[in-house]
């Protein structure tokens, strides 16, 4: 059943809007920011199940693609498209899945989500996998070369 009309009234409100509290925040309790564009913040996400995996987060509070104008949908998806030639750049994966839901958290943002070669390509997608987190000392190299790669690509 999907949520009642107060819940998903909750869920919508930019006041109470987790992503809107912390997304431009240098770590938050998901992620660490790797970038901000004057559309979006990017974040490395701490579960590395999939190495490189990012989160391009909408500064603004809509919930639908639909919500954006032209200008708008262009430069998100310039931004999310830029997290995935870094994270290609990086990591070099197999294929990069780009995911944007946001039934859980209605805020508009885009799941870049790397396949590698060890992933089974039959499975579906699970943004939940693992959780695998990495050392402070490896998190931070992930961050210097998915920050290289993206500055690279300015």
């Amino acid at each position: 059943m999907w949520w009642s009309d107060e819940e998903w009234a909750e869920l919508v409100d930019p006041e109470l809007c987790g992503m809107c509290a912390d997304a431009h925040l240098p770590e938050n309790e998901h992620s660490i920011l790797l970038a901000t564009t004057e559309m979006t913040h990017i974040r490395l996400v701490r579960n590395q199940a999939h190495p490189g995996y990012t989160v391009v987060i909408l500064r603004e509070h809509l919930t639908d693609l639909g919500e954006l104008d032209a200008v708008q949908l262009s430069a998100f998806w310039r931004d999310v498209q830029r997290s995935g030639r870094a994270i290609d750049r990086a990591f070099t994966p197999r294929k990069i899945n780009y995911l944007v839901m946001g039934h859980r958290a209605p805020h508009l943002h885009c799941h870049v989500f790397p396949q590698h070669l060890e992933d089974d390509p039959l499975r579906n997608v699970d943004i939940s996998d693992g959780p695998v987190y990495p050392p402070d000392a490896e998190m931070a190299q992930t961050l210097v070369a998915l920050r290289e790669a993206w500055h690279a690509l300015a």
